[in-house]
């Protein structure tokens, strides 16, 4: 690792990491690396587009008809999704505030305030899919679900166990890039590359994916336990896992990779 003992101000400082989020979702995580110090390498591994249009249509329908009790978000995609095909912020504001809310964790709830200027009833303690489940409590009624085409069914499963009706709806849908920017993958290969942020299981099964049988040398950091055994499953070492699972986790995460690495193999005198 490159970073430079003592740069507590830069902590980050001179380290390369690879960011796999999508394009246009990067730019904080970006940022954020630079400032600490690090540069930051954007690989996007991920890439979204439309989801059920028509089921969309027919749940913002069912919105206005005051047919849910509540929405489950998911992620700030799912949000976006769902405030898109409502129309306005306005109306947005109006029809989602008729139910209540609850989101994975901070990150998609900033998104439903930023776009609604709603807050949400529910956000679990842990930014999962299982701990919101868990976090749900028991009732009746049609619970909507605005969600990726590849999300855990764990959700409906756990609200049908406690009286709801979920209504799955694909929100948006998941894709692998087909391939990886020019010279990332040298880069990995020559150990160019300090750290991996994953933040998601579908980046990490899309990274394996576009790296195939390439060799490749870096520490992983993971978002969350859930990202953590994707990688796990896949023969993939976990260097740190953020908590809280979201972006303030993940950029602490890899500050700490870079400090134990340092510590571990400190530069000579």
């Amino acid at each position: 690792m490159s970073a430079a003992p003592g740069a507590t101000e830069v902590p980050l400082a001179g380290t390369r990491v690879l960011v796999g989020r999508a394009a246009g979702q990067a730019d904080e995580l970006l940022d954020r690396i630079r400032r600490l110090g690090g540069v930051p390498v954007h690989a996007p591994l991920l890439e979204f587009g439309p989801g059920d249009q028509a089921a969309l249509t027919h749940a913002v329908e069912d919105l206005e008809a005051e047919a849910f009790v509540a929405v489950c978000l998911t992620s700030p995609n799912g949000v976006h999704a769902l405030v898109d095909s409502i129309g306005s912020r306005e109306r947005a504001a109006r029809l989602l505030g008729t139910v209540r809310i609850a989101c994975v964790g901070p990150g998609t709830a900033r998104a439903l305030e930023e776009r609604t200027g709603l807050t949400p009833w529910l956000v679990p303690a842990r930014a999962t899919t299982e701990s919101l489940a868990r976090a749900f409590p028991e009732g009746s009624g049609r619970v909507l679900l605005p969600r990726a085409d590849l999300a855990n069914p764990v959700l409906s499963e756990v609200l049908v166990q406690r009286g709801h009706d979920p209504v799955d709806v694909i929100a948006y849908r998941t894709s692998c890039p087909d391939r990886l920017p020019d010279g990332v993958l040298d880069a990995l290969a020559e150990g160019e590359i300090d750290l991996l942020a994953f933040a998601s299981s579908s980046t990490v099964r899309n990274f394996v994916r576009l790296v195939g049988d390439q060799p490749w040398r870096a520490r992983v950091v993971s978002i969350g336990p859930v990202t953590t055994a994707t990688c796990r499953w896949l023969g993939i070492d976990v260097a740190e896992e953020a908590d809280p699972h979201d972006l303030d986790g993940l950029v602490a995460a890899l500050v700490r990779a870079v400090a134990r690495a340092r510590d571990n193999y400190p530069r000579a005198q």
